[in-house]
Formats: C-alpha cells, sequence, structure tokens
C-alpha cells in the first residue's frame, strides 16, 4: 500500500475519531449534569429518610407503650385460644410472654403480654405461669407516613416479612431510594425506604452537548481536508517496514492491558503477521520437570531444546526462546516459522521476547497486588464496622453510668437507701460490663499488634485454673447457675491471663445467649492426650453454616438470638487467639442440652519436665455448683 494511500486512511480515521471525540464530549456532559442531578436528588432522599426514620421509631414506641401499659385508643385484649385466629405469628406470643415486653408484627399489630397479675412476674417461669393472653393493637402509621412524604415521592415501612405500610404509589424505576433500618431494640428487621423522583439533565447541558457534537464534527471535516492535501503530495511514498516499529507496535499492544486473556493474543497475533509464523506457543515448566502450554495460537510448535537462537530459520521449522527474569524462568515462547527468517528477523523474535517477559511480569505482579487490595480492603470494611459497633457499645453504657450517677448527685438526700443501693448496683454491673468491653478491645489491639498471649509461660493446673477464676468472676453468670466438673492434675502450658481470657469470654457468651435462670456447665478433662475444656449452655446454640466462621473477628452470627443482643464481634475471636497461644484449638458443637457446647483442646504439659509428676494416676473429678 502507498505512503499516500496510508494518509488518506490515516486521516479518515483521524477525522473519525475526531468527530467522535466531540460526540463523546457531548455525552459526557449530558451524563455529568445527570450525574449531578442525581446526586442532588439522592441527598434530597438521604434528607429526607434522616427527617423519617425518628418520627416512625417515636411512632412504633409510642404504640407499643399504649398496648404494654394495656390500654390506650384502639388496643383490645385477645384470650390464649383467639391468637390464632388473629394471626399472631406464633413465635411473636412466646417472645412476648417470656420477655414481658411489647413487640411489633408485621402483619401491623403490637402485641403486649397480658397476665393475670397487677405487675408482670419477674422471671420467665412466673410469667409464662401467669400468662393468660395479649393486649393488641394495630400499629397506626398513615397519617406519620403522609406527613413524611416527600413532594412526588413515596415512603415505605417493611418488617422481617412482608410490607407494613406505603404510601406514594409505584417507584419509578429511576427514582432515588434510600433504606434505613430501625434499631433492632425497638423493631428487629424493619427498614424505612424514602424514594424521591431521580434528577434529570438540564436544556442548559443539552444545549452544551450539541456545540461539542457539532465542533467534533467541523473538526473531522477539516481533517479529512488537510488529509487530502498531505496524501497527494506524499502518494509515491510507500510505508515503511522497519524493526523498530514492528516492536513499537508490541510494546504498545503490551501495554494496553495488564490482563493475559487481553495482551496475548494480541502480542502473538502482531508477531505472527511482523514475521510470518505458522504457530506460536508458550509453555512453563512444571514440578516434575515437564512443561505445560498455557497458550496457543496458530498450529502448535514442537518446543526445541536449548536457548540460544540461530541465525536462520528455514519455512516449517521450530525453534524455542527461553523467557526470564532475575534468574527465574518465567516462561518459553516456541514458534513455527512460516517462511525463511534471517538474522534481523532473530533480533526481532528476541526484542518480541523481552517485551513478552515484561507482560508477563506485570501481569504475574498485577495479580499478586490485586489479591492484596483485596484482602486489605475486607480488613478495612471489617475494622469500619467494627468501629461503629464498638462505639455504640461504649456510647451505651457510658450513657447509662452517668444517668443513674446523676440520680444519685440529684437525689441523694430523697432517696430511700435501697434505691441508692439499688441504682449503685446498677452503675456496678454497668461499669463491669464497660470493663469487660475495653478489656476486649485491649485484647484486638493486642492481635492486631501480634502480642496475644506473649509473655513468660508456666505450668497449670488447668482444672485448679479455671475454678479459682470461675470463683473470681461469679458476675459473669449472675442470672445462671454455673456448674464445674474437673479432672485433677491436667497441667498445660501457658498463662492464667491466657486461661483467664478463655473461661470469661466463654462463659460470658453462654450466659449472654441463653436464657436467665438455665445453666451453664464447665467441663475440665483429658481426652485423647488433650485436656479438653468444656463450655456448655441451654441456649438456640450455634447453627452449622455458622460454626467455621464464629471465631473469625468482628462476625456474629445471625438468628434471632444474635440480632437482639448487642455485641463487637471480638469474644470468639479472643477466645481463638487466646487459645493458639498455648498451642490450644478452640471449635464448637451442640452440647448434650441442646444448646452451644464450645470447646478448647491443650496439649498437656510435657510429663518429662522434673518440675511435673512422672505418671498420673487415674483420679476421679470433682464436680461443683457455683452461683
Amino acid at each position: 500500500m502507498g505512503e499516500g494511500t496510508g494518509l488518506g486512511l490515516v486521516s479518515k480515521v483521524v477525522a473519525a475519531v475526531v468527530a467522535l471525540v466531540g460526540v463523546l464530549a457531548g455525552v459526557a456532559v449530558v451524563l455529568s449534569a445527570q450525574h449531578t442531578a442525581g446526586l442532588e436528588a439522592d441527598n434530597r432522599t438521604r434528607a429526607a429518610a434522616a427527617n423519617a426514620v425518628p418520627v416512625v421509631a417515636a411512632a412504633l414506641r409510642s404504640a407499643m407503650t399504649t398496648v404494654e401499659t394495656g390500654g390506650g385508643s384502639g388496643a383490645r385484649e385477645v384470650e390464649l385460644d383467639q391468637v390464632r385466629a388473629e394471626g399472631i405469628p406464633a413465635d411473636l406470643v412466646v417472645q412476648a410472654r417470656d420477655t414481658g415486653k411489647a413487640l411489633l408484627a408485621d402483619t401491623g399489630l403490637v402485641v403486649a403480654p397480658h397476665y393475670g397479675a397487677p405487675a408482670p412476674p419477674e422471671s420467665v417461669a412466673a410469667r409464662r405461669d401467669a400468662f393468660v393472653g395479649l393486649y393488641v393493637a394495630p400499629v397506626r402509621i398513615a397519617s406519620t407516613l403522609s406527613r413524611l412524604r416527600p413532594p412526588d415521592g413515596g415512603v415505605t415501612i417493611t418488617g422481617p416479612s412482608r410490607m407494613v405500610g406505603s404510601i406514594g404509589g409505584t417507584r419509578p424505576g429511576d427514582a432515588s431510594s434510600y433504606t434505613v433500618t430501625l434499631s433492632t431494640a425497638l423493631a428487629p428487621g424493619w427498614d424505612v425506604t424514602v424514594w424521591t423522583p431521580g434528577g434529570q439533565a438540564g436544556p442548559g447541558a443539552w444545549l452544551v452537548a450539541a456545540l461539542c457534537v457539532l465542533a467534533g464534527l467541523l473538526g473531522g471535516l477539516w481533517v479529512v481536508r488537510r488529509g487530502r492535501v498531505v496524501a497527494d503530495t506524499a502518494a509515491e511514498l510507500d510505508q515503511l517496514r522497519h524493526q523498530s516499529s514492528v516492536l513499537a507496535g508490541l510494546a504498545g499492544v503490551a501495554q494496553r492491558s495488564l490482563d493475559l486473556a487481553d495482551v496475548l493474543p494480541a502480542v502473538t497475533t502482531q508477531l505472527s503477521d511482523a514475521l510470518g509464523l505458522r504457530g506460536i506457543s508458550l509453555t512453563t515448566p512444571t514440578r516434575d520437570g515437564e512443561e505445560r502450554a498455557f497458550f496457543r495460537n496458530g498450529e502448535l510448535p514442537t518446543p526445541a531444546p536449548g536457548s540460544a537462537l540461530p541465525e536462520s530459520v528455514p519455512p516449517g521449522r521450530s525453534l524455542s526462546l527461553l523467557l526470564a527474569r532475575g534468574g527465574r524462568t518465567i516462561a518459553r515462547l516456541n514458534v513455527l516459522a512460516g517462511r525463511p527468517l534471517d538474522a534481523e528477523d532473530m533480533a526481532t523474535l528476541e526484542a518480541a521476547g523481552e517485551i513478552l517477559t515484561s507482560a508477563l511480569t506485570n501481569a504475574e505482579a498485577f495479580a499478586q497486588q490485586r489479591e492484596a487490595l483485596q484482602r486489605l480492603r475486607s480488613v478495612d470494611e471489617l475494622k469500619t464496622v467494627f468501629l461503629a459497633t464498638a462505639s455504640h457499645e461504649l456510647r451505651t453504657p457510658v450513657g447509662v453510668i452517668s444517668g443513674f450517677a446523676e440520680l444519685l448527685s440529684a437525689h441523694v438526700e430523697t432517696l430511700s437507701a435501697q434505691k441508692v443501693r439499688e441504682y449503685a448496683a446498677r452503675i456496678d454491673a454497668t461499669a463491669q460490663q464497660l470493663g469487660s468491653l475495653v478489656e476486649n478491645l485491649l485484647d484486638f489491639s493486642r492481635m492486631e499488634r501480634g502480642i496475644v498471649g506473649q509473655g513468660e509461660q508456666d505450668d497449670l493446673d488447668l482444672g485448679d485454673t479455671v475454678r479459682r477464676i470461675l470463683d473470681e468472676h461469679q458476675d459473669l453468670s449472675a442470672h445462671h447457675e454455673v456448674v464445674l466438673a474437673t479432672a485433677p492434675e491436667l497441667v498445660v502450658r501457658g498463662t492464667e491471663h491466657a486461661v483467664e481470657r478463655v473461661l470469661t469470654n466463654l462463659v460470658g457468651n453462654a450466659a449472654k445467649y441463653s436464657p436467665a435462670g438455665t445453666t451453664i456447665r464447665v467441663h475440665v478433662r483429658e481426652e485423647g492426650g488433650k485436656a479438653v475444656l468444656h463450655v456448655d449452655d441451654e441456649g438456640a446454640g450455634v447453627a452449622p453454616a455458622d460454626r467455621d466462621q464464629v471465631f473469625s473477628r468482628f462476625y456474629r452470627g445471625s438468628g434471632d438470638a444474635v440480632t437482639n443482643t448487642r455485641g463487637a464481634g471480638l469474644g470468639l475471636a479472643i477466645v481463638h487467639e487466646f487459645a493458639a497461644s498455648m498451642g490450644g484449638v478452640a471449635s464448637v458443637t451442640e452440647a448434650p442440652s441442646g444448646g452451644a457446647r464450645f470447646t478448647v483442646r491443650f496439649p498437656l504439659a510435657d510429663r518429662t519436665d522434673p518440675s511435673l509428676p512422672a505418671t498420673r494416676a487415674p483420679a476421679e473429678g470433682t464436680t461443683d455448683v457455683l452461683t
């Protein structure tokens, strides 16, 4: 092809590119305007949602308070034999009966327990015996939704399984919406969704876009005319074919992407066209000394031994080139000649090998960096969730302590001694809760720095250590009976602090997720040459799908028992880390009682240690009931 023809073609391509740039600029202007309008719509939606949530929460809370007192407008009493006919879920009835609190049903009702006593009994068993029916009232939120509805928009409230209320009609497909989940303490699984019409680009943006398109078309017309002039003056020149142009093209193609699926087909196709090759393949060495082909273009060449390139190659002959970097073989480039290849072709092939080596190395490095980045993003997301949860968990006990302290300070002279003791007990219990959370945060900080369990380890009698720790931390299970069964002379290597962090987190976890008044059983015994610590509860247990993840940081599992309790998701991760510092392994299964059984297996201390008994005669364990 002549140089003039090539320049004419190039001018047409450039003209098309210029026109395309104009069109793309116009599209960009419109898209930018639409994006800006969409952001404004999103801001309006978020503001409306922020205003709606406290109003809806107040309306729901008011309805729950009214029904919980057993009266109020619209509240009515439903006896036990009428509950099913009312369509009230059985699990909601059981939960209201056992907790003594008003609850929301996404059928649009508020239910509260009715006991045959002036005041709700204090224990679960007593509430079950006294339960005679329900107070039921509809959730009246229609007027609330009408006041919250944004202009031309709508509001929807949904419960765990269905929609509770909606206003505003059908939401358009391009509408901007924002959903906020209500507090789990008030309405678990309830969401408030606000939507407003989506933003559209204004007439000014369309005018600018039209001007951009017009400028692109005029520019393309000028380029075509200019290209014709240049093509006429250079019609007799032929396009130069040179090694540098081939390599520049290969380098340009190799630099367009770090994905080998994009690079290799383009580079090998261009190399085959430049050198007239019938086939190209890339192989990589394997551990057994063989070579595995991972790319092929055209006919399959036969890998040739050696790494040096000959001065020339006849048609139909295969040759190979090792691709290495930093003393490490990256791959082997195999080619099948389709025409005679001379010394200049060999130089081009060798330079192309360098380009392929760089492309392979860059792709490998990019894959490693992308994997590391994904891990960092996952950790960052987990830390973000953790910080938000920890902030909430710290703020709650601090507020409780401050509130009761203010009550004592303001009314200490008028309060009875019993009330003062009651408030002081609440402050003490909340302070202990806050202390436990702070201790978990400190443990998390140590885990982040990799210093969990560091320090001098001693030989510990696991049973005696567990008994002493439970005696010192009876506040962990104030509303449960703790039964301890231990076997003697189970000596492990570690620190008492590590055992304390493992045991207190497991017992505290059992107390948190099992009903008050139930029994927590702690066993220390030998199984399979290991010192084993079992903590059994009578709660809902851990679902099999969650058992492999409950010891991960920030993971809290699923189910109503988890949803209705607060936590930062660190307790079981701390158990895992401190157990590992003593060579132990933590796991969870189902307890004989049907609840959860958390198990930590510690290696026994070396019995050849002169400080330990040479043999350990079998002895019966002891069982204690700790209150």
